[in-house]
């Protein structure tokens, strides 16, 4: 009989990414070379100022996977308030592989783009509107 190889439990996986809205810290569960994969890359919004940052949570809400497979699908909320006061709710899914090791080697994440396009399309709109009164924000 073949050894298994135990990878991460599910619990030990929500753990990890319920850091996910601290980079500093989920950063360290990356494997040295990890491959990371953000599906339609042309719309991330983390790094754009439509959020106030300081609003930002992730919640874990299912962990699919771990214990003898090294992957596992990670499905999480964002939450968090735009910087016209909107509410921001996104759900996501992750896939990743982890290594022997217990860190990430391998992350693809799909999130709702459509959501993300609207939500940025009306910041824009704000802050047009924002700029045309003379109150800039």
């Amino acid at each position: 009989m073949t050894p298994t190889t135990t990878y991460l439990s599910a619990h030990q996986i929500e753990e990890i990414f319920s850091d996910r809205d601290v980079p500093h810290v989920f950063n360290s569960y990356h494997a040295e070379n990890v491959e990371v994969t953000v599906v339609g890359m042309d719309l991330l919004i983390g790094g754009s100022d439509a959020l106030k940052m300081d609003t930002v949570r992730v919640e874990v809400t299912r962990v699919i996977g771990g214990g003898e497979s090294p992957w596992a699908a990670v499905e999480s909320l964002a939450t968090a308030t735009s910087k016209y006061d909107k509410i921001f709710h996104m759900e996501f899914v992750d896939l990743v592989r982890f290594n022997s090791k217990g860190k990430i080697a391998q992350l693809k994440e799909y999130s709702d783009k459509g959501h993300m396009h609207n939500h940025l399309t009306e910041h824009e709109d704000n802050k047009n509107k924002s700029k045309e009164n003379g109150q800039p924000k």
